[in-house]
């Protein structure tokens, strides 16, 4: 992750960031900061490209439930809804 991004996404907290890499791919739980939290944190503060670069799809959609209850902006909310909507499940494998 390049710190600029970095920066961005943990700018109001003290940590490092192989600490919050750990927590955003479910490696660590720092209280409250857990995986969702950290998703969060990608889907408000990082646009699209970005965001996508640090997280997949199924780590989005595996997370969903609990981080869509956790964005405050509606439009960040809606968009990434359609993207899952867009992007179902494989039945493939």
């Amino acid at each position: 992750m390049k710190s600029d991004l970095f920066k961005q996404l943990v700018w109001d907290y003290n940590l490092t960031q192989d600490e919050f890499g750990a927590i955003l791919y479910g490696e660590k739980v720092l209280g409250n900061m857990n995986q969702s939290w950290a998703i969060v944190r990608v889907l408000e503060n990082l646009n699209y490209y970005d965001a996508m670069n640090l997280i997949s799809i199924d780590m989005l959609r595996n997370n969903w439930n609990e981080v869509k209850g956790r964005l405050f902006n509606e439009s960040i909310k809606n968009g990434y809804e359609f993207l899952l909507q867009r992007y179902p499940i494989s039945i493939t494998g």
